[in-house]
């Protein structure tokens, strides 16, 4: 079974500019790897209108199945993400009645101009509750892709993610997916590449990946992982590639230990 693709769009000049970390991007390319899905692109683009708009445009053009976009949906002048996804679609920015009761539920009925604003989403646009802060997010459909925006602040993604889109996905074709974590030791990664390439060769199913990671000492870390139709299957692949590389390691003089 083929897995549905996502491309993740980030959306903030404090990303651009070093001041804050990614780390929403890496989170939900977690995420979606678990439910079965692959992460085709991560594109993080300023507040700015035209570039958010062409990189959605972009993406639309690659027809992942999802793309999700996180940041620009709250209340200020910089907060532009569902104008950029308007502006990529060609619609207006309407304000929608539903997501404006969700404002007045949050805010008592007090939704000021600047509030008012987080009620205006993309024409054919479905507002996403959320259940932590006060923007709504938006659900879009383009063809055969869904777009979701998401808010920017990690907790407010997290709980729209596991609300909105977890249950999304968990509806769609979807492939399962396990993986199992190797730390190696005493070897380097010029010597393992070729230990690597012999076991990926022999199982087909597996993908490995190998990182060199520094905690107070140098190691190798190795990611064996496994896509198939059931989890099963995807657990017993890994495990068949892990039980192989170890072998080979451990007869070369490495250190091998499964996380």
């Amino acid at each position: 079974m083929t897995p549905f693709t996502v491309e993740i769009v980030t959306v903030g000049n404090e990303i651009l500019s070093g001041r804050v970390v990614n780390t929403n991007a890496s989170w939900i390319a977690e995420r979606v790897t678990k439910l079965g899905g692959v992460v085709k692109r991560i594109t993080t683009t300023s507040d700015d209108v035209e570039e958010c708009s062409a990189a959605i445009r972009e993406a639309l053009a690659r027809k992942p199945k999802l793309i999700i976009t996180t940041g620009g949906l709250g209340p200020t002048f910089d907060d532009r993400t569902l104008e950029s996804i308007a502006n990529a679609l060609g619609v207006d920015l309407d304000l929608n009645e539903e997501a404006l009761r969700m404002l007045e539920e949050k805010y008592r009925g007090k939704v000021t101009p600047p509030r008012l604003k987080m009620a205006k989403i993309p024409r054919g646009g479905k507002p996403l509750y959320n259940p932590v802060g006060t923007a709504p997010g938006c659900l879009i459909e383009v063809g055969d892709t869904i777009i979701v925006a998401l808010p920017g602040v990690p907790s407010e993604m997290k709980a729209m993610f596991e609300a909105h889109v977890e249950p999304l996905i968990l509806r769609l074709p979807r492939s399962a997916y396990a993986s199992r974590l190797i730390r190696v030791s005493a070897i380097e990664e010029s010597s393992l590449a070729p230990m690597i390439e012999e076991v990926m060769k022999k199982c087909k199913a597996v993908y490995v990946k190998s990182r060199l990671k520094s905690n107070g000492e140098t190691y190798i870390e190795v990611e064996v992982s496994s896509r198939a139709l059931t989890t099963e299957e995807a657990e017993e692949n890994a495990a068949e590639a892990c039980r192989l590389l170890k072998e080979l390691m451990v007869k070369a003089g490495a250190e091998v230990q499964e996380l």
